[in-house]
């Protein structure tokens, strides 16, 4: 009996040194995950923020941005990283007082004014300006929402995450076929519910050859949702090493890493609802140049506001907060805006959310009717390209399509639009040159030249002719001294 207990208790202490070397050799590629893929802002805090935020104990927010980039598509474009657009941006709302996330997706061709630029722009272009901070900058400017952190994946990531996750649950709304991660020929989805691996995953969250843009933000959402879902599970725990591989290499973010842990621990011990919205909105199409944007509706973006600045613990957002709702009808694309309308106009009429019966049409931004696009009459960008025989590529709006074979559909129709220019960096004041100066050369006088006393150079005094020479006891006379005057009356 005494030798069992021993075997026992040996057993026991291996399998104790075991998962004790095994946790230590998790904690060790976590945090080496974590470091590698830390990639800070210049900003200490949001400006929005009156406090620093502790994850812990407050609700917070991070900015989630989807970046199209390859190898194939660097090479291509010669770009890296930082000059890509995003085609994601969703604003995740972590509620630790509900255990609620709530997620706003935001089109990528949302007029929006850029703060550090200081001018309106499709908010897609934000990164490519400035990278995640500008991006930052944009979302707090069009929601007056402080953003926290950010989490900027490059598409093709979705691949090797969703694979290390061993697939994840997607409803497919239709078939699509769409390009392969590198780039290279196209895979096929069928539609319906299924388990999509990490290629097929990218491309439902990619195509938008059968809906738009507005379309592929709703199933980015979806996706968000089920990849979160699906790393909560039992099953994805086993495949932690695999998961910081993929993070380390392929995401980037500025949270730490006991930020970064405390948050995975509030998400694997808690049940998480999530709430999703996408931005309502209309197409617009700027005149000068044909470009397609899309205007966002001012009273969803207040209703989103003031939403989330409530789970934030933060005052309610006036209208005139919101520079879109308090521009509204002003501003337009690649707008400077002076001084005057930055910090002192406001509409003549006053917003009917001053008064105390007002209720907003989207109630909290969230809980309204699917937003069908479709329904409503709103295009969307992919009309633009398919009316140009133009699709979507990693950095523009013309180029290649969807499926890869820079095609269109070319269909007939008799509206002419143009093809979004190359987009134009923003106007730079030349540097003030100083005028140069240049002083004529000296000439001397030449004083034997008869001519020299009448007009040019310095005139010499007159020779008195009597005496042949200056008359140095002359005196000036005093021109109001008069000898013969007689006195003035009165003076004795």
């Amino acid at each position: 009996m005494k030798k069992f207990l021993i075997i026992l208790f040996s057993v026991l202490l291996v399998i104790l040194i075991g998962v004790g070397l095994y946790i230590y050799s998790v904690f060790n590629t976590f945090e080496r995950g974590v470091s590698d893929s830390y990639e800070a802002t210049d900003r200490e805090r949001s400006e929005l923020r009156i406090e620093e935020v502790d994850p812990n104990l407050d609700s917070f927010t991070v900015l989630i941005l989807g970046v199209d980039e390859s190898e194939t598509r660097s090479e291509r474009e010669n770009l890296d990283t930082e000059g890509f657009r995003t085609d994601t941006v969703i604003l995740a709302t972590f509620d630790k007082d509900e255990d609620d996330v709530k997620l706003v997706s935001i089109p990528r061709d949302t007029l929006t004014y850029f703060p550090d630029e200081n001018y309106y722009d499709k908010i897609t272009h934000a990164h490519r300006n400035g990278g995640p901070e500008s991006s930052m900058l944009a979302v707090e400017s069009l929601l007056n929402v402080p953003v926290d952190y950010y989490v900027r994946v490059s598409m093709p990531a979705v691949v090797d995450v969703v694979d290390a996750l061993g697939g994840v649950e997607f409803d497919v709304p239709f078939d699509m076929e769409s390009p392969t991660s590198i780039d290279r020929g196209t895979i096929e989805v069928e539609e319906g519910e299924q388990v999509l691996n990490g290629e097929e995953a990218l491309a439902v969250v990619r195509n938008r050859d059968v809906d738009t843009d507005l379309g592929r933000g709703n199933r980015q959402l979806e996706m968000v949702q089920a990849i979160m879902q699906r790393a909560k599970s039992t099953g994805a725990l086993t495949r932690i090493d695999d998961l910081i591989e993929v993070v380390a290499e392929n995401v980037r973010h500025d949270m730490t890493s006991e930020t970064v842990r405390d948050l995975a621990t509030y998400y694997a011990f808690n049940s998480i609802e999530f709430d999703n919205t996408q931005i309502v909105g209309t197409d617009f199409w700027y005149e000068p140049n044909g470009a397609y944007f899309y205007l966002a509706d001012p009273e969803h973006l207040l209703a989103i506001s003031n939403t989330l600045r409530e789970i934030l613990d933060l005052e309610p957002t006036e209208p005139n907060d919101l520079i879109n709702l308090r521009l509204h009808g002003i501003y337009e694309p690649y707008q400077y805006l002076d001084d005057y309308l930055l910090e002192e106009f406001t509409p003549e009429t006053a917003h009917p959310a001053y008064m105390d019966d007002y209720e907003n049409p989207y109630g909290d931004g969230f809980d309204i009717p699917e937003f069908d696009h479709e329904d409503l009459g709103v295009e969307g960008e992919d009309d633009l390209e398919e009316k140009n025989g133009n699709g979507d590529n990693s950095n523009g709006d013309n180029g290649n399509n969807d499926n890869g074979n820079g095609n269109g559909d070319n269909g007939e129709d008799s509206r002419q639009v143009p093809v979004e220019p190359e987009y134009n960096e923003p106007y730079e004041e030349p540097a003030y040159e100083e005028p140069v100066y240049n002083e004529p050369a000296y000439e001397e006088p030449n004083y034997n030249n008869p001519e020299y006393n009448e007009n040019e150079g310095f005139n010499e005094p007159a020779v008195d002719e009597f005496n042949q020479g200056y008359n140095e006891n002359y005196i000036e006379p005093d021109p109001y001294y008069n000898q013969n005057a007689a006195p003035a009356e009165g003076y004795y």
